[in-house]
């Protein structure tokens, strides 16, 4: 196996988050493969992706000799932030898009870790965006700024999306920043990618982004607009910074973080109309030459300002949604009508 680790997508049903799941991989310098229970070898297609399906089954990922590293909301779960991977080249495993780590996978697991979300409408990310961040933490930054503790809200800093030109990728980063716990978000939609799009553009932005359950507010910020904050923090791949985990982040609502699609033409403007301070923080992968893609390096980046804001997942909820029993808005009266069959709940359980 090449790379300190592999990762694993277990049971991931759409190949256009296969194809994004690979592109993680690429930007950390690890294999990516998938054991494959939804059929996504019969809808893979070689040329979207960049190369063929690479496979595994069930005795592969299960050989006794490489640890399992469950990525899930789990119980028991330790934060991805503060674990380290274990020796022996493990997989990193990220489960479908719905129903998460095949159990079978969860218990042979050597650890398993959660991505702290303190969002309360949407709580979970993109599989790849998952997939970015946890390889972030566990194959690097060392050397991180220590969590100050206390009253993470009035430190949350605004945030700006600058120019997505694509605009899955701008949804699926909405849908990281609630789930990271912010409640407005700026973006600047010089590419048209969120509004005055065609009719099945914006029903694709809007399912990226989870906006049926997602309370998220998204304001519109002119490019040539005054934006009135005291200090800006630019974090990217290609900027000209510190390390992204050793830059301070949490300046609170004076402080704008800028996100900006380095791949969208006509970002090369003078920053400083954002506000009279601006700063660098460099996301560093390992990798050169992979394939960009706005929503796994908007991911890190705010999960790095959830990790310093000391910010754990939403009141009540730990690790895993919690469990309620059945609620009812009514009831129905049993009547004995001619011609009906009645079960009991007993044989409803088991059908």
């Amino acid at each position: 196996m090449s790379g300190p680790a592999r990762l694993v997508g277990d049971g991931v049903g759409n190949p256009a988050n296969a194809y994004a799941l690979r592109d993680a991989a690429a930007m950390f310098g690890v294999p990516c493969l998938f054991r494959d229970s939804r059929g996504l070898a019969a809808q893979w297609s070689a040329e979207r992706a960049g190369g063929q399906l690479d496979l595994l089954d069930t005795a592969e990922l299960m050989d006794g000799v490489t640890p399992i590293v469950a990525v899930e909301n789990a119980p028991g779960a330790t934060s991805v932030f503060d674990t380290a991977l274990p020796a022996g080249h493990p997989s990193v495993v990220v489960g479908n898009e719905r129903l998460g780590v095949r159990p079978d996978a969860l218990r042979a697991a050597a650890r398993c870790v959660q991505i702290p979300m303190p969002g309360r409408g949407v709580n979970t990310l993109n599989v790849a965006s998952a997939a970015a961040v946890a390889l972030h933490y566990l194959l690097g930054a060392t050397g991180r700024r220590p969590v100050r503790g206390g009253q993470p809200g009035s430190r949350r800093p605004a945030v700006l999306l600058l120019g997505p030109d694509d605009h899955v990728e701008a949804g699926s980063t909405l849908r990281s920043a609630a789930a990271f716990g912010w409640q407005t978000v700026g973006l600047d939609d010089r590419a048209k990618v969120w509004w005055d799009t065609p009719r099945p553009v914006r029903a694709e932005a809007r399912a990226a982004a989870r906006s049926h359950r997602n309370p998220l507010r998204v304001v519109p910020v002119p490019a040539d607009g005054p934006v009135p904050y005291r200090r800006v923090v630019v974090a990217g791949l290609d900027v000209d910074g510190p390390a992204l985990h050793r830059v301070a982040l949490t300046g609170g609502p004076d402080t704008l973080l800028v996100i900006p699609d380095e791949r969208s033409p006509g970002l090369d403007e003078d920053l400083r109309r954002l506000g009279p301070r601006v700063e660098y923080a460099r996301v560093e992968v390992p990798a050169v030459g992979f394939g960009y893609r706005y929503r796994l390096v908007a991911a890190i980046v705010l999960a790095e300002v959830a990790r310093q804001l000391g910010a754990g997942t939403a009141a009540g909820r730990s690790g895993t949604p919690a469990r309620h029993g059945l609620r009812y808005d009514s009831a129905l009266d049993l009547v004995d009508v001619p011609g009906t069959e009645l079960v009991t709940p007993a044989e409803l359980a088991t059908y």
